[in-house]
């Protein structure tokens, strides 16, 4: 489907698409075997600004409650930015390198090779400052700023989730990722803080773990060798794209680990999981008494055993709230 086509059918940003439905095959496939994307139905980020938090998305305006509309205009105060958010993403990866204060990103395909066997083939995909219709970008990515006067824990609220917005769940949310790029801190000079790219820690966070549809459990066992369940499942591991992955390089969806491959995957680590209900509050970092700027990546990983073509539609919403209260 041209792009195009697809803006046809667009009304406004993160508004619910009209579009046909796919053809899916009997065989599930590991990524996504053809041009098939997942819709983004909403984006909501809140900060619940309690206690002398402040937040912004520009270092200059700073709120209590900051919105996608912020996001959007943040590039009016903050010409550097660099903040996206499509209408559809498709799936990539990342094994959690950085260069410039940006995570490296790679966009994947399992297609076949000559001898019939599916392989992975993956390019980078970097971010522009780009939205809705506009917008050729796979992932959702967006600055934003804390200040605070006081030393305060920062907290990912247990109320934060990625859900499906349809009837029923096809599962495309249990293989969302989100990362937090801690980007460094400084006084309170507007020009100083948005030019922060140190890329000084990045923190993981894997939305319900706990749960797979039956397409999910039966794509990680019959592609990956991994049992689980559709409820109360561990946490599952997976390597993540370091590095361009061509046809000839015949890597093996199968067997896509950094065990195996070790040039192109890394073993990832998450620091923060939570079921699909009864999340806690998370902490995320201590602010010290300045401006602390988080460059915030939202993907559908590719490498999640729930990534995977009966997944490959629908429409999913983001909700992140933050708040320096423990509990």
């Amino acid at each position: 489907m041209v792009k195009s086509d697809k803006q046809k059918r667009r009304r406004a940003l993160l508004v619910p698409l009209i579009f046909s439905s796919f053809f899916l095959m009997t065989t599930t496939y590991a990524w996504f075997s053809a041009n098939r994307m997942v819709n983004v139905e909403s984006l909501n980020v809140h900060v619940q600004a309690e206690g002398g938090l402040e937040v912004s998305t520009n270092a200059i305006d700073w709120k209590q409650v900051v919105n996608v509309q912020d996001i959007i205009d943040a590039r009016s105060k903050y010409s550097t930015s660099v903040n996206q958010i499509p209408y559809e993403m498709s799936p990539v990866s990342t094994g959690g390198n950085t260069s410039n204060g940006k995570l490296e990103m790679f966009l994947g395909n399992a297609t076949s090779n000559d001898t019939g066997d599916f392989v992975l083939v993956a390019e980078p995909s970097v971010e522009t400052e780009s939205f809705g219709e506009s917008s050729d970008g796979e992932f959702i990515v967006f600055d934003i700023f804390f200040r605070v006067k006081a030393n305060k824990e920062l907290y990912l609220d247990g109320d934060s989730k990625v859900e499906y917005t349809g009837e029923s769940t096809n599962g495309i949310e249990n293989a969302t990722r989100i990362a937090f790029i801690v980007e460094g801190n400084s006084a309170d000079d507007p020009n100083i803080s948005q030019g922060l790219n140190n890329a000084s820690t990045v923190i993981f966070w894997e939305p319900n773990y706990d749960v797979h549809t039956t397409h999910g459990v039966d794509h990680a066992r019959t592609t990956y060798g991994i049992t689980t369940t559709q409820t109360g499942g561990s946490l599952i591991p997976y390597s993540g794209v370091t590095s361009t992955i061509t046809l000839a390089n015949s890597v093996l969806v199968s067997n896509a680990t950094a065990a195996s491959y070790p040039s192109y995957f890394k073993d990832m680590t998450m620091d923060i999981t939570t079921p699909v209900s009864g999340a806690t509050n998370q902490q995320l970092l201590n602010l010290t008494p300045s401006v602390t700027k988080i460059r915030l990546y939202l993907w559908i990983e590719g490498q999640d055993v729930d990534c995977e073509d009966f997944a490959s539609y629908g429409d999913i919403t983001f909700d992140l709230k933050f708040t320096t209260n423990p509990s």
